[in-house]
């Protein structure tokens, strides 16, 4: 069996500049340098957990002498390695053939007939050259390059087209367009990234039409964990299917649980199934939500769809992390826990 000191690396992790970047035996005391190219930590550090994997040692000597400088060398590296350019593509020119590469560690895929000289890197998974648009390495059949615009995510547009990864999902490309997620900002993503694209007549969820949505006015909103919501100017929608019952148009959030359109509150529960639930009690003109959590009408407080009991309507104040107080105590979820 291989040990610490014999261990071979029989595959090689390549960068985006061609070079290999392990080809060597294991060393146990990690005085190997290796190149700091952009992708130098990512594929070398399966490698050399790989290596150690062998040696038979007691808990505290291998953590001391083998996790402890792997997981320092690992440190060092990202804090000196740079994610852009090179990195975020995974596009390469090698002896006059252009490869794209994915998987960990990296595999290069040939763009087979790509013209190196005219060919164009537009992000981590879109290029082009003189004669054909590329997600990742597989060409966009019918996609014209000199018009050709990536839009977020996975959509894509072009003088005439609209796209979804490699497919042709709308012909009006002139008002193809992306429906804006409030979260997501110049250099930042949500973690619900780009869910949407509309063109004049239709609304699409990746490659799917939303067959009842007005692509006119139909929104996102945002809410937590990743959960959202999307409206139009007749329905709400829960994972691209109506909220029955919920007036669009009217439609707006009063805290991260609580919503209300002009004929009801809706109240958003989390448990073992996550579920909406209409409140019949609260008075819909005064209701009104506090912070992230509690709201109140003329009458009650609230905490999800619960009456807090006992509550001071006019002192009563939400704090942080569930809590809240008011003149006759604090409050955690919804009870009171202090007087």
């Amino acid at each position: 069996m291989a040990n610490a000191t014999s261990c071979k690396l029989t595959e090689y992790a390549y960068g985006i500049n061609g070079q290999n970047l392990l080809q060597t035996s294991c060393l146990p005391n990690l005085n190997w340098k290796p190149p700091l190219t952009n992708q130098s930590f990512y594929a070398m550090l399966p490698l050399l957990l790989s290596c150690f994997s062998s040696v038979t040692l007691n808990i505290k000597t291998m953590f001391s002498k083998t996790i402890l400088p792997v997981v320092m060398l690992a440190a060092l590296l990202l804090n000196g390695c740079s994610f852009s350019g090179g990195w975020r593509t995974g596009y390469n020119i090698e002896k006059g053939k252009i490869l794209y590469y994915s998987g960990f560690p990296a595999t290069g895929h040939v763009l087979e007939g790509a013209d190196p000289k005219s060919f164009e890197i537009i992000d981590n998974n879109y290029a082009k050259d003189k004669m054909h648009v590329y997600c990742r390495s597989e060409i966009i059949n019918g996609a014209n390059p000199a018009t050709f615009e990536w839009l977020g995510g996975a959509f894509s547009k072009d003088k005439s087209n609209g796209y979804y990864d490699t497919e042709t999902i709308s012909n009006d490309g002139p008002n193809f367009k992306i429906v804006p997620n409030p979260e997501n900002q110049p250099g930042i993503v949500s973690a619900n990234g780009v869910m949407y694209a509309r063109d004049r007549q239709k609304v699409y969820s990746g490659d799917r039409v939303l067959d009842s949505a007005d692509a006119a006015t139909f929104a996102f909103l945002p809410m937590f964990n990743g959960n959202y919501l999307t409206y139009d100017r007749t329905n709400v929608y829960i994972h691209d299917r109506p909220l029955q019952g919920a007036d669009g148009a009217s439609f707006k959030r009063e805290t991260e649980f609580h919503f209300k359109d002009k004929n009801a509150i809706w109240v958003l529960s989390l448990g073992r199934e996550t579920k909406w639930i209409k409140m019949t009690d609260a008075d819909l003109a005064t209701f009104t939500g506090l912070k992230r959590f509690y709201a109140k009408d003329k009458s009650h407080v609230y905490y999800e769809d619960g009456i807090v009991e006992g509550a001071d309507i006019a002192s009563f104040e939400e704090t942080e992390n569930h809590q809240a107080k008011d003149k006759n105590g604090s409050y955690q979820s919804g009870r009171l826990v202090k007087k």
